[in-house]
């Protein structure tokens, strides 16, 4: 019987690998991470061309650990994660040195962060508790009371305000540090930092996050320095349940959707072009229902990627695609979505945006359609003044295009 020890397979996203790999290996991918990393046989016994599918990070298997690089270096993945997040300096570089870079930078900057809201004090707030005993602690509860009061006329009910630090922001920070303790994927001194953080949060319940975590926060009630630590939480959140589900092991992965960062990235650039114009909006990933009713059968929804409004009809719509574009060629597949796209929501403008080193625009002007298509591309290299002067200009051309469209010269 052959051996398998345990060790790490390098690998860069959508770059296939040929490699050896233990059957549990073999089965346990197949079984959880399909949609990560495509998994073919060569003929040979144990030997696997493996493939990932637009995902960088780790992924835990039983003999060996997966390490996926992204194509793109390092620093220029967190641009796309989140441009305002102020990431610890890394080398510019596209392989990472360790086997968890990634999940160790931003876990490493949680922990830093954390360190300092610690030391600034968690915030408090009051929170209304309701109490149930032979002292009346606070106001009465009268409904409470008088529900009850034949069948236990010794007990009081109390509702209070408690001033806490028992509260949704500092129960997700929580959370996000107990979860990245548990993994195996850390480095030593992360989790030392972590660790001192902890006695802070004695006072703080536990809680799940879901993707609805984040939903729920109200964030004008945020405090000052509370954002950043959150959009981390969010980050790391969604690097532990890429698809949207947790793993039934503690961390068995970490893992970054290119194809979501590159079009979060893409969203905030046009959002920011659009801020205060009160007759344009810009929605990103809404599903919108493009039928007219019909009993008896389902609805036919759509969810662009980003669909830019005036006065409440769509005008232009945007498809991110985080794949490279060929010099001389349209990706049919890719042309065919964002049109039928437009042509459902009545939009005028089909914008397809690929990453590029080099910004290239292609117009079409179709000829039995008043759908115009645009393909470009945009810059995700390079320097963060650099990617952010690359998706000011996205912004702009976006104003100018619809402009255009508006004034009928388009």
């Amino acid at each position: 019987m052959p051996t398998f020890p345990t060790r790490t397979v390098r690998l860069t996203e959508r770059v296939p690998r040929v490699c050896r790999l233990a059957p549990a290996d073999v089965e346990y991918l197949l079984a959880h991470h399909r949609a990560h990393v495509e998994l073919m046989s060569t003929g040979r016994r144990h030997v696997y061309r493996l493939t990932p599918t637009g995902h960088v990070g780790v992924i835990v298997a039983p003999r060996c650990r997966l390490l996926i690089r992204p194509k793109i270096p390092l620093q220029n993945l967190f641009y796309l994660l989140d441009p305002a997040l102020p990431v610890p300096s890394v080398r510019d570089r596209v392989q990472p040195p360790g086997e968890t870079d990634i999940l160790d930078i931003l876990a490493g900057q949680f922990a830093h962060l954390l360190a300092e809201r610690v030391a600034a004090g968690l915030h408090r707030d009051y929170v209304e508790r309701t109490e149930q005993g032979p002292f009346l602690h606070g106001r009465l509860d009268v409904p409470a009371q008088m529900r009850e009061s034949a069948v236990r006329k010794e007990q009081l009910h109390s509702r209070h305000d408690d001033f806490t630090a028992d509260l949704p922001c500092n129960k997700i920070l929580k959370e996000t540090a107990e979860h990245l303790l548990i993994s195996t994927l850390l480095a030593p001194e992360v989790s030392a930092g972590l660790r001192r953080a902890q006695p802070a949060f004695t006072g703080v319940s536990s809680t799940h996050i879901g993707s609805d975590s984040f939903s729920r926060l109200v964030p004008e009630r945020l405090p000052e320095g509370y954002r950043p630590l959150l959009d981390l939480c969010r980050l790391l959140a969604e690097g532990w349940m890429p698809d949207g589900s947790p793993g039934t092991t503690p961390a068995p992965a970490f893992l970054v959707n290119m194809e979501r960062a590159f079009e979060g990235h893409l969203t905030r650039g046009v959002v920011a072009a659009f801020a205060g114009k009160s007759r344009w909006t810009v929605a990103a990933q809404q599903r919108v229902i493009v039928n007219r009713p019909a009993e008896r059968q389902p609805d036919l929804s759509l969810r662009p990627d980003l669909i830019v409004q005036r006065d409440g009809r769509s005008v232009l719509v945007v498809d991110a695609k985080w794949k490279r574009l060929p010099k001389d060629a349209l990706i049919t597949e890719d042309v065919y979505q964002v049109l039928a796209y437009a042509s459902a929501l009545g939009a005028r403008v089909a914008v397809l945006v690929y990453p590029g080193g080099r910004e290239r625009v292609w117009e079409y002007t179709l000829t039995d359609s008043p759908i115009r298509l645009v393909v470009r591309t945009l810059g995700v290299t390079g320097t963060r003044a650099a990617c952010a002067r690359a998706l000011r200009r996205l912004g702009e051309w976006v104003e100018r295009i619809l402009t255009d469209v508006q004034t009928g010269s388009g």
